[in-house]
């Protein structure tokens, strides 16, 4: 025999022998899952039967009784993959076939319940507004990466698109907080379901944008577009004051430097709604703020003469904006500025230098950007620095399409529920602090 067909020979045996072996150690191991099973030591049964699911000799037995071990204990994931698995050994076989139906049965809706609650805990503690925040600039920073995803190496594009994709999942998740608390705001039930439904919308379109992502179609930069002004026009109505005030100055900044306009919006229009925002939630804010300091001896005041000042030069802070909207050439921009920059050296400070409230979230920095230079302080550089998005994408973008009445009417409820929701928040202090301390607890 030539020394080659000797190797063959010997390789063949070998595997054949392996093979019997392996034969005989799943039987064995077989044997061993279905007498745990039957013992009623389930978990142990499992851990040895999982293995078996991707052998060919019991692979679909196995996957089956996995399948209903699993369910059985309430694992429903784990009984959907195993009975897939032994429906695809045998795609024909009614039994597999009915196994994995009441295997899903229900799972999409257990998904989103779990996603919904580990939303809701993720955000406990948080504003809205600062949600939308944080939201409204990930929308912005998605919409800028995506725009360039072409340009990357064929070879990168499929895993920069995952990426980018699971971020947009990640944004459609801020909703559903957002739309709990406002839920929470709300008494009027008709109300209440005009703006869950479009919650419900501007979510269904940010995970519209996420597969589109995915699938690297066309279409998914104008679907993030969408998104961005959906979380925009939502931010605008849940923003705490200095928040407001923060964003108004980035805007106001690109309105006087004549920045080419970000996803068809005038920056002076958002200015104004930014100042129109702040105006409508300051004194509620203002009024819990007051009182918290009070209990807090730690916190920088916030005296009546302040706040009387800030309302002031809010109000004329809008007029000036409005005219500058109205304007073709605005003569008072400049003079905007000075006010917004007075108003948020007025409010008071919280950790870091800047307005309290809520945390800034830490935001990118945009290509192109353009910084205004006019010897402000560096707390205002700062805040341009991070917030300011790129804006030179869409030269041709038109102008945005005025608001609907329906989406009027639901910004007009949710300023309301969240000038309650503050009043609420603070009589509930006040209260607290009037209660008298029990027993235990006093100063004697």
């Amino acid at each position: 025999m030539k020394p080659f067909a000797a190797v063959v020979c010997l390789v063949a045996l070998l595997c054949g022998a392996c093979s019997e072996q392996s034969g005989q150690a799943d039987v064995e191991a077989w044997n061993e899952g279905v007498d745990l099973y039957r013992a009623g030591d389930v978990t142990n049964a499992l851990a040895v039967l999982r293995p078996l699911m991707f052998t060919r000799s019991h692979g679909a037995r196995a996957a089956e009784l996995v399948a209903k071990l699993e369910y059985e204990r309430g694992n429903q994931e784990e009984a959907a993959v195993a009975a897939q698995i032994a429906l695809r050994a045998n795609p024909s076989d009614e039994r597999a076939i009915r196994n994995f139906t009441r295997a899903i049965d229900g799972l999409a809706e257990a998904r989103e319940t779990r996603r919904i609650n580990d939303a809701l805990k993720a955000a406990q503690g948080r504003d809205p507004g600062a949600i939308m925040l944080a939201a409204t600039h990930e929308s912005r920073r998605l919409m800028d990466e995506v725009a360039g995803i072409a340009t990357n190496r064929p070879e990168t594009v499929v895993a920069l698109s995952d990426r980018l994709s699971a971020r947009a999942e990640a944004l459609s998740d801020m909703w559903i907080p957002v739309k709990e608390a406002i839920c929470q705001s709300v008494t009027n039930e008709e109300q209440m379901s005009t703006i869950v439904l479009q919650v419900d919308k501007a979510r269904a379109r940010t995970r519209q944008a996420a597969r589109q992502i995915a699938d690297i179609e066309p279409e998914a930069y104008a679907s993030l577009s969408d998104v961005e002004h959906d979380c925009t026009r939502f931010l605008k109505m849940t923003m705490l004051p200095p928040d407001a005030m923060d964003e108004g100055l980035v805007a106001q900044s690109n309105a006087w430097q004549d920045v080419e306009a970000f996803n068809g919006r005038s920056w002076q229009k958002d200015a104004l709604d930014y100042t129109r925002s702040f105006r409508a939630r300051f004194p509620a804010w203002a009024l819990a703020y007051e009182q918290q300091a009070q209990a807090d001896t730690n916190s920088p005041p916030f005296t009546a003469d302040d706040q009387a000042r800030v309302s002031a030069l809010a109000t004329e802070l809008e007029k000036l904006q409005l005219g500058c909207v109205e304007n073709p050439l605005p003569p008072d921009q400049e003079r905007s500025l000075e006010i917004i920059d007075e108003i948020r050296g007025l409010l008071p400070k919280r950790s870091g230098g800047k307005g309290q409230g809520q945390n800034q979230p830490q935001q990118g920095e945009g290509e192109g950007q353009e910084n205004r230079q006019d010897g402000d302080s560096g707390e205002a550089d700062d805040v341009q620095a991070e917030e300011m998005e790129a804006v030179g994408e869409d030269e041709g973008s038109e102008a945005q399409d005025e608001p609907s009445e329906e989406e009027k009417a639901v910004d007009a409820i949710l300023r309301k529920a969240q000038e309650r929701n503050d009043e609420h928040e603070a009589e509930k202090k006040a209260r607290m602090r009037k209660a008298p301390l029990p027993p235990n607890e006093r100063d004697w």
